[in-house]
């Protein structure tokens, strides 16, 4: 899939990094009616969503970033200046919010799945009656992708649901192409969830269930919103979406959890879409961010930006048989001594060991997620979920070492909690994770760097990110975060 067309008429040229998009419009954008009027140009609208995800901005590297580095389990080995040591160390204000774009880039693609909903809505496609399950596959697909870059936004930019049960602010929603007048302000948490929600349920029974590597199906969108309901609360309902995906998906196998003999060769640089990928972010050799990707700062002979922290290497060395410890890898600094060690974390694997990758995919959706939802969702809602919940957490557990198992008296959310950071490690969950548990991140000792935020929770000033100055600029209605300033 070449991202040749993010520079072309169909991206309607609201390509930024820029954080303005709100508050600033080019005059010569293209009209979307006129832009998007045959199942052709759709299709290549679609696939410009995708590039915009793929961008270093946003599911290309900063999101990632964003849920690791801030979290316990990884950090920078050095100072940078990059954007993985800014949110590293919570280097954000109004002025330089250190969001690495995770503000601009999900409203540009908002505003461009908007343009493909509106096109489709106002029955601008001339050709539409000859392949309407296509059509309505492209008007699913760009529903949630609006899904869900409104579900990341609210995650970096709101409180976690469970700190006030959704009364403070969320963002902005959008369910349309705005126009240059209108300024937009935030709805709450719990608004934004709703929104979300409704659009996935919307989207779900337009999508095909076929596999569409590189690209939303129908199972992507039903672990997203199995996704959206346990960050919401819902835990029955998070359960029972994740309990529905995962029992269809046993009886046909289109996607089933990778086995204990294939477990790290399901993340080689030559297995992408492997048998649990159920959304990632595609590249090529031909096609790809560059050194500006999440892989290359995950590389030793990359940026080597982004090391395993002690704690995580510590938690995983409590089971040397845990078939996960082979995703560590130790690289040596000189001399080897203990301090010099640093583990690294062997999912975004290079052309060899001395050759960084530039073409990694990205996981977005892994079947693996989908079994720990109905985990901790299961646990949450106690009564007749607990024990198929702990039956899913014992899938994943006893797949990593087939002599374990969890008891139920040992079925804690801690005990959840701690097989999610060891599953789902680099994929950009553990800060999210800990924030909407209200559990504090404790950063101290170690290896890790000089005068960071040691201890992090949601009461913590800089635990969400700050909105940008410009927002306020041409919408003094627009609300800040509270901690920030709007200057």
């Amino acid at each position: 899939m070449k991202r040749l067309f993010i520079i072309s008429w169909i991206t309607l040229l609201f390509i930024s990094c820029g954080d303005d998009f709100l508050t600033k419009f080019p005059d010569d954008a293209v009209v979307t009616e006129n832009a998007i009027t045959t199942i052709a140009e759709t299709q290549t609208a679609v696939n410009g969503l995708y590039a915009l995800m793929a961008s270093q901005y946003y599911y290309a590297a900063s999101l990632y970033f964003y849920g690791e580095v801030k979290g316990d389990d990884m950090q920078c080995l050095y100072i940078s200046g990059r954007t993985p040591y800014t949110m590293y160390t919570f280097d954000q204000s109004t002025q330089s919010t250190g969001n690495g774009g995770l503000w601009g880039r999900p409203w540009y693609t908002i505003r461009n799945a908007s343009n493909i909903i509106q096109a489709i809505d106002n029955n601008k496609i001339t050709d539409a009656q000859s392949d309407p399950d296509q059509l309505n596959d492209y008007k699913g697909q760009a529903i949630a992708i609006r899904a869900l870059a409104h579900f990341d936004l609210l995650r970096t930019h709101g409180y976690p649901y469970a700190k006030d049960q959704g009364a403070s602010w969320g963002v902005p929603i959008l369910d349309h192409a705005i126009s240059l007048t209108e300024q937009p302000i935030r709805n709450t948490v719990a608004e934004c969830y709703d929104f979300i929600i409704k659009q996935l349920k919307q989207a779900i029974p337009l999508l095909s269930s076929e596999k569409n590597n590189g690209q939303i199906n129908a199972y992507a969108a039903q672990a997203l919103l199995a996704r959206v309901y346990l960050y919401r609360e819902q835990n029955k309902e998070a359960f029972e979406t994740a309990q529905d995906l995962i029992t269809e998906l046993e009886k046909n196998r289109q996607y089933y959890l990778a086995p204990r003999n294939n477990y790290a060769a399901q993340f080689a640089l030559n297995n992408k879409f492997g048998s649990e990928s159920l959304f990632e972010i595609a590249f090529s050799a031909s096609d790809n961010p560059g050194r500006d990707g999440l892989a290359y700062s995950m590389h030793w002979w990359g940026y080597a930006d982004i090391v395993a922290t002690k704690d995580f290497v510590d938690l995983m060395a409590e089971d040397p048989d845990d078939i996960r410890c082979q995703l560590l890898d130790q690289v040596y600094n000189g001399q080897e001594i203990e301090q010099n060690i640093r583990y690294w974390l062997m999912k975004y694997p290079g052309t060899s060991y001395g050759v960084p990758s530039v073409e990694n995919n990205y996981m977005v959706f892994r079947l693996s997620e989908v079994y720990l939802i109905a985990a901790e969702a299961g646990l949450k809602a106690g009564g007749e979920y607990r024990s198929l919940a702990l039956s899913y957490l014992n899938d994943i557990v006893s797949r990593a070492n087939p002599d374990k198992s969890v008891s139920d008296a040992e079925f804690t959310l801690d005990r959840v909690l701690k097989e999610r950071r060891k599953e789902l490690v680099g994929e950009g969950h553990r800060y999210f994770d800990a924030l909407r548990n209200n559990q504090t991140i404790i950063r101290k000792g170690g290896w890790h760097l000089d005068g960071i935020p040691e201890e992090i929770n949601w009461d913590y000033t800089k635990c969400i990110l700050p909105i940008p100055k410009e927002q306020f600029q041409m919408n003094p209605d627009m609300q800040q975060n509270p901690g920030y300033s709007r200057e």
